[in-house]
């Protein structure tokens, strides 16, 4: 190599001068974020490779370790020096442009419900909020703030026993009025709606349940949506109270059911349930109470008699075919003690039904969950 080999070399740039033939050792921004990236997927692959082939005696700690190792160089070519520019790149955010949220919006945020969203495919899916009751408030404030009924919240929260819902008890809250519904053999989701609503359909229940298909299974809850203006209600906290079924025949209307009414002739909202039995099937007390009201309805209850129980809650027993002797508005009944039994009257029943039902505090809750 001669002197005309080493002429050409002095001529040509050095790779290490900018344009203006200035010293700048810096890598260009892309070239930075390129080496970056690499890194990162390497992070992943070993990640993955400890994951699904792990070497012998190779734990956890060890993987964790080697990720530390790597980590710090990631986050060194990350938070290197970038070139520098006289304008902004377009679409890049300077401190100056991003968006400020004062501290009361701040607190606003923080003080909002935590909304638990489960996968969803619809947008018509039920969809759920944590509340924490705080001091003062109680079920029927709740569910105001809500714009919910009570109902609404005892049946979503298995709420037997409304007095213990207290400060520091977390409360699920859906976002529209309904009820839970426990499936049952030989349901389908078509009978279910026609249960509750006429107009309500299968594919309404399966869309705002968020089931892939029509297919269901005995133990299953469901959310029925409220379509109408009456109270509906489902219930579990510990009870103080023990209740049990009043009458051994068949449960032929559930709670929240569309029943025709035996007095008016009109489609109402059970508050209750209907129990099919044979003439002469005893009726008895559900639990250990006190008679606080007994009589007869030529239309409407027939003949009735109402007990109170302790924690404020109430059971009522109508459409008896007689009533005991022992039954007299202040007498104190065993659970299980014997009633009457079970007719039609005040009714146009052809089958001896009773009408049961219990509720605390003037709230309806469902039987079923409590036997």
């Amino acid at each position: 190599m001669g002197k005309d080999y080493y002429d050409d070399m002095q001529e040509r740039p050095s790779w290490r001068s900018g344009r203006d033939g200035s010293e700048n050792n810096r890598p260009s921004k892309g070239l930075i974020w390129t080496i970056a990236l690499g890194i990162a997927i390497c992070v992943v692959v070993i990640v993955i490779w400890y994951q699904f082939f792990p070497a012998q005696n190779q734990g956890p700690e060890n993987q964790v370790a080697v990720i530390e190792e790597v980590l710090p160089e990631v986050k060194e070519i990350a938070d290197a020096p970038q070139i520098s520019s006289d304008e902004n790149p377009e679409g890049t955010v300077s401190p100056a442009d991003a968006p400020v949220v004062d501290a009361e919006s701040a607190r606003a945020i923080d003080e909002s419900p935590q909304v638990r969203r489960t996968p969803t495919t619809s947008s018509a899916s039920i969809q759920y909020a944590d509340h924490l009751v705080k001091e003062g408030e109680d079920l029927a404030s709740i569910a105001d703030l809500y714009s919910l009924k009570p109902q609404t919240l005892i049946s979503v929260n298995k709420i037997r026993n409304i007095q213990a819902v207290k400060e520091g008890v977390t409360l699920t809250i859906p976002d529209r009025d309904g009820q839970l519904y426990t499936v049952r053999e030989g349901d389908m989701l078509s009978t279910i709606a026609r249960k509750y609503s006429p107009t309500l359909g299968w594919k309404t229940l399966q869309e705002l349940n968020n089931l892939k298909n029509e297919r269901i299974f005995v133990g299953q809850e469901l959310f029925i949506p409220d379509t109408s203006s009456s109270s509906l209600a489902q219930l579990t906290d510990v009870s103080p109270v023990q209740f049990q079924k009043p009458s051994p025949g068949s449960i032929s209307r559930l709670f929240g059911q569309s029943y025709k009414n035996p007095t008016t002739g009109a489609s109402e909202i059970l508050a209750g349930i209907l129990i099919e039995g044979d003439w002469g099937e005893a009726v008895v007390a559900s639990a250990k109470g006190e008679v606080v009201d007994a009589g007869y309805e030529q239309k409407g209850r027939g003949r009735f008699v109402i007990l109170s129980h302790e924690g404020g809650y109430r059971s009522s027993y109508y459409h008896l075919e007689n009533v005991s002797s022992d039954v007299r508005i202040g007498a104190s009944l065993e659970k299980g003690q014997v009633i009457g039994s079970i007719g039609t009257s005040g009714t146009d029943y052809e089958q001896p039904t009773l009408f049961f039902s219990i509720e605390q505090s003037g709230i309806a809750l469902d039987p079923m969950q409590f036997f």
